[in-house]
């Protein structure tokens, strides 16, 4: 895979997502990054690094994703690799802060845009993008978890659903797609300095450090050098979910 460099990137316009886009340029690869919301970001992103380009996609629409990646890959040539960062945190509207509602908090309207977002929205990526890379060399595929969807940490179960979700998702597919050379992994991050972490508030946030082995917030350039790794540079590890936590 280290020749091999073009690489999709869904929610480049993200704090994670936008490291996971330097990390990649860094190391050679070619790019197109994705936004929903935050266009000006991606395009800046896009501009600033070489041999980048910045696209729209909906991920609560099957076709506009299924047309972002035709897009991708017609622009590239081809897709080598795939990471799947975007996604959302919270379902109400304007919450920055959430806490962490009850099971009794959580409604229809809210599960269902948790599990559509994150799961069915990576599913259908998955899907066209592997339908590129089946046939022509295989590729990697890294999605961007949770730990909350990995260990019993506090969360709105919604979320943690959805991210606990993506675990099966990715072991399936890895025995799936093995044959086609196709390898497909998750990482899990745990508490980061930035970026989706923002939305815990500050007595969960010291929690959360009080058992982190390492006893500091991750930072987003040690999640993207993994994930970073895993889309260029990883040749036989597939259907593993792999936790960057600091031992928490």
């Amino acid at each position: 895979m280290a020749d091999a460099a073009r690489c999709l990137v869904f929610g480049g316009s993200g704090a994670l997502g936008g490291a996971v886009c330097e990390a990649l340029a860094a190391d050679g690869a070619r790019l197109v990054l994705t936004y929903h919301a935050r266009e000006a970001a991606a395009r800046a992103l896009a501009k600033r690094l070489p041999d980048a380009a910045a696209a729209p996609v909906d991920l609560a629409s099957v076709a506009s994703i299924d047309a972002a990646v035709d897009a991708a890959a017609a622009h590239l040539g081809g897709i080598d690799a795939f990471v799947q960062c975007a996604g959302v945190a919270v379902t109400s509207a304007g919450a920055r802060r959430p806490s962490h509602p009850s099971i009794a908090e959580v409604d229809e309207r809210g599960w269902d845009t948790m599990l559509d977002v994150n799961a069915k929205s990576t599913f259908f990526a998955v899907r066209r993008v592997t339908a590129v890379m089946r046939g022509h060399g295989g590729g990697n595929v890294v999605v961007v978890g949770s730990i909350d969807g990995v260990k019993p940490v506090p969360a709105p179960v919604h979320y943690a659903a959805s991210k606990g979700a993506l675990g099966g998702m990715i072991a399936a597919l890895a025995k799936e797609l093995g044959p086609d050379n196709v390898r497909v992994n998750m990482v899990a991050p745990g508490i980061m300095e930035d970026g989706i972490s923002r939305v815990l508030d500050d007595a969960l946030m010291k929690e959360y450090l009080k058992h982190c082995g390492l006893r500091r917030l991750g930072r987003l350039g040690e999640v993207a050098s993994v994930i970073a790794w895993l889309a260029r540079h990883n040749t036989y590890v597939t259907g593993r979910t792999i936790l960057v936590d600091g031992a928490l």
